[in-house]
């Protein structure tokens, strides 16, 4: 009984040094692995040259990903824009660390629309991400269409640069601006645009009682807004009969 409490208690203790064994080639397999790997250098918005000085030192490896070359507005051309690993994260010495160069801002250039109308021009400047700046208008004989831009034609600019057109328009129509027409009287506000050039184009009546016929209690477009004899004006006017719709 003795013989077989003593063999017992040797297996423990096998087993106790075993698993102490294990643990501590654990730890210290652990700790020998985290003690080659260091965070991750921020390098982004450095220049090429330190960014191969930065990771020589770390004993890293410096690798140039072209695919992900890239422009950008804040990071100057020939630095870093971009890097495969996150500054901080741990990695090993002797691993491969890929970045990308900056080709500095985006430039573009003021397109030459010459003759475009002023719709086509709107859209091109927008597919090419610049802004519409100054939209006016003047008459020359024999001329149509986009006449001159601000900047020129050909100037290198930044995205989303403003630019002014100026487009000729030999029948461009005067513009106003849409007056209150709410509380008056729908005859008298159609003499007063016909003396503009300008029709109602569309005139629908609706019963409002204590309202007067004939009188204006809707409108569009709104008050303040541009308006010209090729812009439809729709007005609603009160009517003791049923609605109806006059063009």
């Amino acid at each position: 009984m003795k013989r077989l409490k003593g063999c017992v208690g040797n297996l423990l203790f096998v087993a106790l040094l075993f698993g102490v064994f294990g643990l501590s080639s654990y730890f210290s397999f652990k700790f020998f692995v985290r003690g080659k790997s260091i965070p991750t250098p921020d390098l982004v918005g450095r220049s090429l040259g330190e960014a191969r000085a930065i990771t020589s030192d770390l004993g890293l490896i410096l690798e140039f990903d072209v695919a992900n070359a890239r422009n950008s507005d804040t990071v100057p051309a020939g630095s870093v824009v971009w890097q495969s690993r996150r500054e901080g994260r741990l990695i090993k010495r002797g691993s491969q660390l890929y970045v990308a160069e900056s080709l500095g801002p985006l430039v573009l250039e003021i397109p030459d629309l010459s003759g475009s109308s002023a719709r086509a021009a709107l859209g091109e400047f927008s597919q090419r991400n610049l802004n519409v700046g100054t939209l006016s208008y003047i008459d020359v004989p024999g001329a149509s269409g986009l006449i001159a831009t601000n900047p020129p034609v050909g100037t290198r600019v930044k995205t989303e640069t403003p630019v002014s057109i100026l487009v000729a328009a030999a029948d461009h129509p005067q513009t106003y601006v849409m007056p209150d027409l709410i509380d008056r009287p729908l005859d008298s506000v159609r003499v007063n645009l016909g003396r503009l050039g300008i029709e109602l184009a569309t005139v629908r009546f609706e019963s409002y009682p204590g309202i007067p016929d004939g009188t204006i209690i809707r409108q569009f477009p709104l008050p303040g807004a541009p308006v010209n004899r090729n812009r439809p004006i729709s007005v609603v006017a009160s009517r003791d009969s049923d609605d109806l719709l006059l063009h």
